[in-house]
């Protein structure tokens, strides 16, 4: 069995992780502030919340061309320096206009640092263990989805300053791993150069990953809703028991299942994994909208981490599997464009529900999303049997 597990694989694992707590630390973070400090509504505490996931779209539409110009390494340091300046900033915000300008600009260096360690991942792992190494690695975004959120929501409690000075901390960590870690550089060849002077639609985005990031945006959409939200929706339903274990519960999920999956993939195909997660995440969002105890509050939990916990490293395992190796940045920048999209666009959508409806209409409007998503899938595999092509 090839070798999986070495210093560079277990460095970017560990340098994902440091992103993403940061990431999702002040994803809730910076609702609180927004709605507690500078009076603005629901959806508009979103709209600061999620324009981080915009401002890391924008910037994968550039990086996938141009990260091999520039060289992979250059671009993870510049990404995590100018990530480090940005968390510092956080210190000095004194309104709206200069918080969702520090969240865009910060999103754009969090889309460049995850393109280039999730790239460098795909590239790094031996080909017949590419499932079971992604999902290991993606473990990394599940404990970051757990213990981001809970510091997030725990530290200003005790004193608003420690959220903050510790995302200062693993920032300047994120700058000493980008100097250390060995990146294998990919040689441009004259195709290439070609290509990147063009601006067609396929210079963007890889055909071949299309259809699933259709899939992972619409899963990002409804989860949106359980980022930004959660919190406060166990609150205003009387369920604070379930809501400060949530996380901790969806991310328990998402480490046992999301292994299996990868593994799954390698040995049985796509299909295999990808209906029963999908249709999980379905049953999951709906466990959130009708939840009135906490056990069902944490089953839903449980549920969307088996469902949409798996479709990052799945998505991304489907994602490559069609593209030569120095196609593998462009395919990965498809599927995490989709993922930002629906997290960015999501909080500010489905937030505007919340004052027609109340909060368990976003969740159903969640599953409502997720079952178009499974939808969609199935829709694959019929066309792909039709046209006799095997997904």
């Amino acid at each position: 069995m090839e070798k999986l597990w070495s210093k560079d694989y277990v460095l970017n694992i560990v340098g994902n992780l440091l992103l993403f707590v940061v990431f999702y630390l002040l994803m809730v973070y910076t609702t609180k502030l927004a709605i507690t400090e500078f009076n603005v509504s629901v959806s508009e505490a979103g709209l600061a919340s999620g324009i981080f996931i915009v401002g890391a779209l924008v910037a994968r539409l550039v990086i996938s061309r141009y990260m091999d110009f520039i060289g992979r390494k250059r671009m993870l340091i510049i990404a995590v320096v100018i990530h480090a300046i940005c968390t510092f900033g956080y210190h000095f915000i004194d309104g709206m206009l200069f918080l969702c300008t520090l969240r865009f600009v910060q999103g754009m260096t969090y889309g460049m640092a995850s393109t280039v360690i999730a790239t460098t991942v795909a590239s790094i792992v031996p080909e017949s263990r590419r499932g079971e190494g992604i999902g290991y690695f993606t473990l990394s975004i599940t404990l970051g989805s757990a213990i981001g959120p809970f510091l997030g929501i725990s530290l200003p409690q005790i004193n608003p300053l420690y959220a903050l000075v510790l995302c200062d901390v693993l920032s300047i960590s994120l700058i000493v791993l980008a100097f250390i870690l060995n990146i294998t550089e990919i040689k441009v060849g004259f195709r290439q150069r070609v290509e990147v002077k063009s601006f067609r639609l396929r210079t963007f985005f890889e055909p071949t990953a299309t259809p699933i990031s259709i899939v992972a945006l619409l899963g990002a959409i409804g989860y949106s809703a359980v980022m930004s939200y959660i919190g406060t929706y166990s609150e205003t339903i009387g369920l604070l028991l379930g809501g400060s274990l949530f996380y901790i519960a969806y991310s328990i999920a998402c480490l046992i299942f999301r292994p299996i999956s990868g593994v799954m993939i390698d040995r049985y195909g796509n299909h295999v994994v990808m209906v029963p997660i999908l249709f999980t995440m379905i049953l999951g969002f709906v466990a959130i909208a009708l939840a009135h105890s906490n056990l069902v509050l944490l089953l839903g939990a449980v549920l969307v981490g088996i469902g949409y916990g798996s479709i990052p490293s799945a998505g991304q395992i489907i994602a490559v599997q069609k593209v030569k190796l120095n196609k593998f940045s462009l395919a990965t920048s498809t599927l995490y464009i989709a993922l930002d999209l629906g997290n960015g666009i999501g909080p500010y959508i489905l937030g505007m529900v919340v004052p027609i409806y109340g909060f368990r209409a976003v969740y159903m409007c969640s599953a409502i999303a997720a079952l178009l998503a499974f939808l969609f899938y199935i829709g694959m595999i019929i066309k792909s049997r039709k046209e006799n092509v095997v997904m």
